[in-house]
């Protein structure tokens, strides 16, 4: 099977994973991209008989968190200022949850994010976060405590 075979079906999970960890379609798609590339350029560093999506899914992450860092990412110019749309009160939720997934640390972010929004096994997510299976576990426990606390109202928190 070609590589760009086996890394066609691999796009919409590398695009989800891309826009969870990103929270902005423009710099996902741009991510995605790029990672394929070097997907591809670096296809012969890939160990004979190993399964591509963790191996590809950790390029995506990386390249998420290059993009991240990228002088150019947090500078937007726009030649028309873009419209805004209403919010709606799924729209407001929307936001807390993209803000209170910016403030995780990029290896929580992901490990939380292959878990529930990819629906990847702990091994799995370990597999492409380059750690062990207890760490996944612990990454993602940490990762959803810190959302419900910043999610949680205090009026109900213990």
């Amino acid at each position: 099977m070609s590589f760009e075979a086996e890394l066609r079906p691999l796009l919409g999970m590398a695009m989800r994973l891309a826009t969870a960890m990103r929270l902005d379609r423009t710099d996902s798609e741009d991510a995605v991209q790029e990672a394929a590339l070097r997907a591809w350029r670096r296809r012969g560093n890939r160990q004979p008989g190993t399964d591509l999506r963790p191996w590809f899914l950790a390029i995506v992450a990386n390249q998420c968190r290059e993009t991240r860092r990228a002088r150019w990412a947090t500078v937007l110019r726009f030649a028309q200022p873009p419209d805004v749309p209403a919010l709606t009160s799924d729209a407001a939720g929307s936001l807390d949850l993209s803000r209170a997934l910016r403030r995780l640390p990029h290896a929580i972010r992901l490990a939380v994010v292959l878990r529930y929004y990819l629906d990847l096994s702990f091994e799995e997510v370990a597999a492409t976060c380059g750690c062990s299976v207890e760490a996944a576990r612990s990454r993602v426990r940490r990762g959803l405590a810190a959302l419900a606390a910043t999610l949680t109202p205090p009026e109900t928190r213990p």
